[in-house]
C-alpha cells in the first residue's frame, strides 16, 4: 500500500508541474477562481502531503490492515481532489462551492464529502498513532509529532473556507469566497497550517548531521516549532480581525517578527553547524 499511495503522491506532484509548464504556455492570469494556480498548487500540496504522510506512517509502524485502510483512502481521496480541481479548470469554471449547474453542484458536492470523508479521517488516524508510538530520535519524534499536529488544524481551516464561502452565498465569479470581513484571508492560515509537516522534520533531519548534542538539537527543534506556531496564530489573528495579511497591528507585528526570527534562527543554527564527518557518511550511503 505505500508503494501505490507514493505512486499517487508521485502522478499529483507531476500534475502540479504539468499544469505549471501548461501556466508558462497559456498564462491566463494566476489569480481568480479560475486560473492555472489552482492545479498547480493543489497538485502540489497533495502530493507531498500525501508523500510526507506515507513516510510518517513508516515511523509509526501501522499493520498492513491499517495501511489499507489509513493510507488507502487517503491517496484515493487526494487524487479524487486533484482530479477534479484540474478538471474544472480545464472546463473553465471554478471547482468549490460552484452550484451553476447540476454537473458542477455534483463535483462540489463530491469534492466537500471527499474532503471531510477520505482526507480528515486518515490525518487524525496517523496523528493519533504518532502521539502513540512514534519510531525516531527525540528531535525528529518533536518535529513530526507538531507537524501533525498543525495539519490538523489546516482541516479545520479548510473547513472554516467552505463554511464562510456557504454564508456569502455568492457564486465563486461574483467574489473571493475566503474572504472573511473586511479583507481577512481566510486562505492564507490553511495554506500556512498545511506544510509544517514537511518544514519541521526537514530541520530535524538536518540536525542530525550537525555536530550539536542530543539536548541541543531537541531545544531548536521546539524553538522552531513554536516560531511556525506563532506564524500559524498571525495568520489565524488577521484572518479572524478582517484585515489582509499585511495589515499588521503592532501585536501581530511583533509576533510576526518574534516567530519568523525562531523559525529562521533555527535553521540556520542547523546549518552553521553541520558536520562534514556526517556529510561524508550520508554520501557513502
Amino acid at each position: 500500500m505505500k508503494r501505490f499511495a507514493y505512486g499517487i503522491a508521485a502522478l499529483l506532484l507531476a500534475s502540479s508541474v504539468f499544469h505549471g509548464t501548461v501556466y508558462l504556455v497559456d498564462d491566463g492570469g494566476w489569480s481568480g477562481p479560475v486560473s492555472w494556480r489552482k492545479p498547480i498548487l493543489f497538485g502540489f500540496s497533495f502530493g507531498l502531503t500525501l508523500a510526507t504522510l506515507v513516510w510518517v506512517s513508516g515511523r509509526v509502524r501501522l499493520t498492513p490492515r491499517q495501511e489499507r485502510w489509513i493510507l488507502g483512502p487517503l491517496a484515493v481521496a487526494s487524487l479524487i481532489e486533484v482530479a477534479l480541481i484540474a478538471a474544472q479548470k480545464w472546463r473553465g469554471v471554478p471547482s468549490h462551492l460552484n452550484f451553476a449547474t447540476p454537473a458542477d453542484a455534483t463535483i462540489s458536492a463530491v469534492l466537500a464529502v471527499t474532503a471531510f470523508l477520505g482526507l480528515i479521517p486518515p490525518i487524525v488516524a496517523i496523528t493519533y498513532l504518532a502521539y502513540r508510538r512514534l519510531d525516531a530520535p527525540p528531535e525528529m519524534r518533536l518535529a513530526i509529532r507538531a507537524g501533525l499536529a498543525i495539519l490538523v488544524l489546516s482541516q479545520f481551516a479548510g473547513g472554516a473556507l467552505i463554511a464562510n464561502g456557504r454564508v456569502i452565498g455568492l457564486p465563486p465569479e461574483a467574489t473571493d469566497l475566503s474572504i472573511f470581513g473586511a479583507a481577512g484571508q481566510l486562505k492564507v492560515p490553511h495554506a500556512v497550517t498545511l506544510h509544517a509537516l514537511q518544514v519541521l522534520p526537514i530541520l530535524a533531519a538536518l540536525l542530525a548531521l550537525t555536530s550539536w548534542n542530543a539536548g541541543a538539537r531537541l531545544r531548536i527543534v521546539v524553538m522552531a516549532a513554536a516560531g511556525y506556531a506563532g506564524i500559524v496564530l498571525v495568520a489565524v489573528l488577521q484572518a479572524l480581525q478582517g484585515r489582509a495579511p499585511a495589515d499588521l497591528t503592532a501585536v501581530t507585528g511583533a509576533l510576526l517578527l518574534a516567530s519568523a526570527a525562531a523559525l529562521l534562527g533555527s535553521g540556520g543554527a542547523a546549518l552553521v553547524r553541520i558536520s562534514p564527518a556526517a556529510l561524508a557518511r550520508l554520501s557513502r550511503k
